[in-house]
């Protein structure tokens, strides 16, 4: 039987595993909550998972799929209140600042493709185009975001840094929308997935290789107080 037969199926889990996805930062923001402070953990991941899902909202209101749209709209919301969360305890000046520049610079692209595609734009399929770039440049970079710790996996000898149910579920969800993306025939949808995919398997590489925690290490000192190794 043809993928195609398979496109309504592909389409629930694909949203279904999507917005499990989008929960796993739940998890990250717990710990940074018990913690008191985000640690050594990276925004860069909720700050991109905004512009994601922002660049692909205004994607799929432009294409009328509706699942993606719904999908991507509930990712925007959640993405929003997990970077306000890692905003709220990012009390290191160095994380502060980099996370404010990361803002700066990924929200400025996102607000001028707005005003671009609702207000100026005057070829409706030159905008999708280049919406649907837009898309697959925050798409892999979304995937490839807990790549920024792997120095530090090198160095450590562990993934204690690594956000594995962001990893895991990434791994699941790109395979589902790669191929959700091969029924339509859509390489904005298609391309970012297959290489977020790829991108995603070599960091669960790193949690076959590499231990979760420290060897010897039981805890993490934070403003006095004893937190959890994450």
């Amino acid at each position: 039987m043809a993928l195609k037969d398979h496109k309504e199926l592909i389409a629930t889990l694909a949203t279904i595993v999507t917005i499990a996805q989008f929960l796993s930062g739940i998890e990250i923001c717990r710990k940074i909550v018990k913690q008191g402070a985000t640690g050594e953990i990276s925004g860069f991941p909720f700050v991109v998972g905004v512009f994601s899902c922002s660049m692909w909202v205004t994607f799929t209101y432009l294409l009328g799929d509706m699942a993606m749209l719904i999908t991507n709209s509930i990712g925007f919301m959640l993405q929003a209140i997990y970077l306000a969360i890692y905003l709220h305890y990012c009390i290191s000046p160095g994380s502060w600042y980099s996370v404010r520049r990361q803002m700066v610079l990924l929200f400025s692209t996102s607000a001028a493709m707005l005003y671009y595609v609702f207000f100026t734009a005057r070829d409706p399929e030159l905008a999708e185009t280049r919406v649907g770039l837009m898309c697959c440049f925050g798409s892999i970079i979304f995937s490839a975001s807990p790549l920024f710790s792997v120095a530090e996996v090198f160095k450590t000898h562990c993934t204690e840094c690594l956000p594995f149910p962001l990893i895991l579920s990434t791994f699941i969800v790109t395979c589902l929308w790669w191929m959700y993306g091969l029924i339509l025939k859509n390489g904005f949808v298609q391309y970012p997935n297959l290489i977020g995919f790829c991108l995603a398997s070599f960091q669960l590489t790193l949690f076959l290789v590499f231990p979760s925690k420290r060897k010897g290490e039981k805890g993490i000192y934070i403003n006095g107080k004893s937190g959890t190794v994450i």
